[in-house]
């Protein structure tokens, strides 16, 4: 212990040039045992990284239904194995459920219809109408939506008025015993008949405008003095009225 008594012994300036140096070589010593632990610690996580990584894409892609995990196959029933199937889509190939046999197993995505065949359009689903070539799910919402809000179709050219409406596929649908809603424009108030499409509350006003000063529309000629019903408008509502 005699180095100690003789450090207190030593001139100040000593003492402290001492101490610095002590401290310099501790903070040396921890910042080399802090690095060494950070490379080990990467090391072993990058490592352990690219096991997963190659591990991952290793394995064959599975898609998992009903807590089964199946290979994305079609089975198709009564048919020999290496049958052609022409109706077949690879990119959206479904998969078979837990609960269904495998041999009664059906595809779900409704196969488009062939040139010639025609889908009727005022008595279609959205299910029907997605068989459409040309036509998704988007559109067969829009056709049942504004059929419903027409009373339904009289002509296929209606579709024309659906905003980007894929007019080749107008030639697969067909229209059979129209029997479209009649709106009857002398019951009917101002809200109730601009609902329709082909009335807006210019032309609704001018029918009960109408009727509050001549009295009950006859026809729809009774109409054509206003500006607002011009003859191609009153030809396309023609179908729509009642009086």
């Amino acid at each position: 212990m005699k180095w100690i008594k003789e450090f207190f012994y030593m001139q100040k300036s000593d003492r402290k040039v001492i101490i610095a140096l002590l401290v310099v070589i501790a903070v040396a010593l921890g910042v080399i045992f802090l690095t060494g632990g950070e490379n080990e610690t990467s090391n072993a996580l990058t490592a352990a990284d690219t096991l997963q990584r190659d591990t991952f894409h290793s394995r064959k892609p599975y898609y998992k239904r009903d807590t089964v995990y199946v290979r994305t196959k079609v089975v198709y029933r009564d048919q020999p194995r290496g049958a052609a199937r022409p109706d077949y889509d690879s990119r959206r190939a479904p998969v078979r459920s837990a609960s269904e046999p495998r041999d009664s197993f059906i595809p779900r995505f409704p196969v488009k219809i062939k040139e010639g065949e025609h889908v009727v359009l005022n008595t279609a689903d959205t299910t029907a109408l997605k068989t459409v070539p040309g036509i998704g799910p988007y559109f067969a919402r829009k056709i049942v939506e504004y059929g419903q809000r027409l009373g339904g179709y009289v002509s296929v050219d209606q579709l024309d008025e659906i905003e980007d409406f894929p007019l080749d596929a107008k030639r697969y649908l067909t229209i059979r015993n129209a029997q479209p809603r009649k709106l009857n424009v002398n019951k009917l108030s101002l809200n109730e008949l601009k609902r329709h499409p082909y009335i807006n509350y210019y032309r609704a006003k001018a029918i009960t405008d109408y009727r509050r000063l001549h009295g009950p529309i006859q026809s729809l000629d009774d109409l054509r003095l206003s500006k607002d019903f011009p003859p191609d408008i009153i030809a396309r509502l023609a179908p729509y009225v009642e009086f």
